[in-house]
């Protein structure tokens, strides 16, 4: 008997370990993929083609939630408006339950519960709003509630499909700072949640649970809600991750972001219409794109995972079974190949001249000092060898308040001349920038079509170079780097398609 418990006691030890080798995956799903019971029929088959892993499902609001929850916050005092909203907000969370479960089934009827509950204790939070003010506290508790409904109808949904599911909001396990709006992890006690309410059900060897988190939202350290800003449901599937990472005995975990698009363009589609997917690329180069423009990622979420080395698939939530046409961020990458060419066409350069007062230190500092007082953001700052000039670029909803704030200084109306102009940025990324011969390319490109570079920068790790040209030159420096550099993207096409993508700019 001893030697019989003894190698059943051994079994169950080798089971557990197992299973707990099981790849990890944490799937984010977008408001995109929540619009109609199809979608969510989808959602189940992405399950069940991911049957042999661990999942931890991260969602969003329903689509136009977010926007509609704030507007409401900020219109309390106007009965029509506040009644307006709450009644599309019942009626689209209830007309998707109606549509998605069985009538009058518990997973239903559940809820329907839920929805009216959280209404009501939105309805209360409104009327704090109107007597007290939308305080930052205030607008993220309002704002979590998008996360709060969805992601719970989406529990009872794989209920409903006699999968183990379970709800976690995310404020029970991501412990944030107090930046109300644009919250940041702190991971130390963020690892302990994980490890105490995660990791035992990730390791259970019995139940194959599916855990449905809230995106978006955290709490800070004495327990009110934050929110993590823009991305901020991408940012929650990494931060979760990087978590697991941290506190797991097994380490084979990725990210998946479903998304409505394939992945990363090379080259934004409005520009070119036949711009090729970016299949791999690592963390450096997909920061440099996701900050200049391209909307689906957002720098933010890599730095998460960065340093672990987790990888990440940006894949198309219409096509689940795609083996090759999807995007995936890790450690690896070619060198060979330009990656890239994002823009931001928002952007002012302001410029800021003086002949007087060369040599003289301090004149980066005061800027950033007037830009930080004003809460501006800047970008992409060049400054002559001489510092006869600085120039620096804002997004151009903030360019006029900057352009006061320099003279409101007194320093700078002063002493010196103060001009703005409208431009863009074009980053192209990749490590091939690295050649001169394809800066050569570059410049030579720009030459044919008679563009002027006003300024330009090159990140430290040399895998970016940034633009700046007129704003009316954009679609053409765009369209003559397609067809100059389109040998150096990355093509994994046939030689046929290939002619076809480089000659689609010129037909």
């Amino acid at each position: 008997m001893y030697f019989y418990l003894k190698k059943l006691s051994l079994l169950k030890k080798f089971c557990i370990q197992v299973y707990f080798l099981t790849p990890i995956v944490i799937m984010k799903f977008g408001g995109s993929c929540l619009i109609d019971k199809s979608a969510f029929n989808r959602i189940l088959e992405i399950i069940k083609i991911y049957k042999n892993e661990k999942k931890i499902i991260v969602t969003s609001a329903f689509n136009g939630i977010t926007d509609l929850l704030l507007n409401t916050a900020r219109n309390v005092n106007n009965p029509n408006v506040l009644d307006d909203n709450m009644a599309v907000l019942e009626n689209k969370h209830f007309n998707t339950i109606e549509q998605i479960f069985d009538e009058d089934s518990e997973p239903f009827l559940k809820a329907k519960i839920w929805v009216d509950k959280k209404l009501s204790e939105l309805e209360d939070t409104f009327a704090d709003i109107k007597e007290f003010g939308l305080e930052p506290y205030y607008q993220d508790y309002v704002l979590s509630f998008g996360e709060i409904l969805s992601t719970y109808i989406l529990n009872q949904y794989l209920i409903s499909k006699e999968l183990d599911s379970v709800y976690i909001p995310a404020n029970k396990l991501i412990i944030t700072n107090d930046e109300f709006n644009n919250a940041y992890p702190f991971y130390e006690f963020t690892n302990q949640r994980v490890q105490e309410l995660l990791i035992p059900m990730l390791e259970n060897p019995q139940k194959d649970t599916i855990i449905c988190i809230t995106g978006f939202i955290g709490r800070n350290k004495i327990g009110y809600t934050t929110t993590l800003g823009r991305g901020g449901s991408d940012y929650s599937a990494t931060i979760l991750a990087h978590s697991i990472y941290e506190t797991a005995e097994d380490k084979n975990i990725k990210v998946i972001l479903w998304k409505d698009v394939d992945g990363l363009m090379a080259i934004n589609p409005k520009y070119i219409p036949k711009s090729t997917l970016i299949r791999s690329l690592d963390y450096k180069e997909a920061k440099h794109i996701a900050n200049f423009g391209a909307k689906i990622l957002h720098p933010k979420c890599l730095e998460a995972i960065e340093k672990l080395k987790i990888p990440i698939e940006l894949r198309n939530f219409s096509n689940p079974l795609e083996k090759i046409e999807f995007t995936e961020i890790s450690e690896h990458t070619d060198k060979n190949e330009i990656k890239g060419i994002s823009t931001v066409e928002d952007a002012v350069i302001i410029t800021i001249v003086s002949g007087s007062l060369v040599d003289v230190p301090g004149v980066l500092a005061k800027i950033f000092k007037v830009m930080s007082k004003n809460k501006i953001s800047v970008s992409l700052v060049a400054q002559s060898a001489s510092e006869i000039s600085t120039s620096f670029i804002v997004k151009e909803d903030e360019s006029k308040r900057a352009v006061e704030a320099l003279y409101n200084s007194g320093y700078f109306s002063d002493f010196f001349e103060i001009k703005s102009e409208q431009v863009a940025i074009i980053n192209i990324t990749g490590f091939k920038i690295l050649e001169n011969s394809t800066k050569v390319k570059i410049f030579q490109a720009l030459e044919k079509k008679d563009i002027h570079v006003k300024a330009l920068t090159q990140s430290t790790e040399e895998l970016n170079l940034s633009l700046v040209v007129s704003r009316r030159d954009v679609i053409n420096a765009i369209a003559i780097f397609h067809d100059d550099l389109c040998e150096d993207f990355e093509h994994k096409l046939n030689n046929n398609n290939k002619m076809e993508l480089c000659r689609s700019n010129t037909n």
